[in-house]
C-alpha cells in the first residue's frame, strides 16, 4: 500500500469491482477522462479486471480516502524496453473532487513509478476541456508535449487532446525543490 496523507493506494480486489462500477455511472466526471462514457455491465467490469490481472500491461491501484473506495489510478501501455508508460486517474465520488485527493494520489504514483519502479518516463493525455485535470497535471510539473486537434468527440463537439509527460528527473528534481 502506497500512503499519504490524504489518500491510500492499493490493489484493486475483486470486492472493489462492484463500487468502482457505481461510481462509473457517474457520467460527469467519466466523460472528462476520455470523452466517453458507455453503460456497461457489472460482468464486463469483472471479465476486463480478470483480462487486466493476467497482463503485463496494467499496474492498477484503488484510491482510497478516509476508508472509503472513491477511485482508481495507474499505469498502462507499459513498454519497459523504452521505459515509458502512460497513466491514468479516475476521482468519481463527487464529493472527493477538486480538493486535492487526485494530486495526492499522483504524487504517490510518480514516487512509485519513478523511484520503485525505475520508469523514465510518464505521459498522459487530457481533453484540453478538463481545465481542472490540465491545470492539476501542470502544477504537478507535467509538461505539454502535443496536442491531437480535434481527436474526441465530447458533448458533440470535436476538442483537442494534450499530450504531456515527465521525465524521472524532473520529478526528482520537484521533489528535491531544485
Amino acid at each position: 500500500m502506497l500512503k499519504g496523507t490524504l489518500v491510500n493506494l492499493r490493489s484493486i480486489e475483486k470486492d472493489d469491482l462492484k463500487t468502482l462500477h457505481q461510481l462509473e455511472r457517474n457520467v460527469e466526471l467519466v466523460q472528462f477522462g476520455d470523452g466517453q462514457w458507455m453503460p456497461s455491465p457489472l460482468a464486463a467490469w469483472e471479465k476486463q479486471f480478470e483480462k487486466e490481472l493476467e497482463s503485463k500491461e496494467f499496474s492498477s491501484f484503488a484510491i482510497e480516502a478516509d476508508g472509503t473506495l472513491i477511485g482508481g489510478i495507474g499505469l498502462h501501455h507499459l513498454s519497459r524496453r523504452d521505459s515509458s508508460s502512460q497513466f491514468g486517474i479516475g476521482i468519481y465520488h463527487p464529493d472527493y473532487v477538486g480538493k486535492g485527493y487526485g494530486r495526492e494520489a499522483i504524487s504517490l504514483l510518480l514516487d512509485w513509478a519513478f523511484f520503485d519502479q525505475n520508469w523514465r518516463r510518464i505521459w498522459l493525455e487530457a481533453l484540453s476541456v478538463n481545465q481542472r485535470a490540465v491545470r492539476a497535471y501542470r502544477a504537478l510539473g507535467f509538461v505539454e508535449e502535443g496536442r491531437l486537434r480535434q481527436h474526441s468527440f465530447f458533448r458533440g463537439e470535436y476538442v483537442d487532446v494534450f499530450q504531456m509527460g515527465m521525465l524521472r528527473e524532473e520529478w526528482a528534481a520537484r521533489k528535491s525543490g531544485r
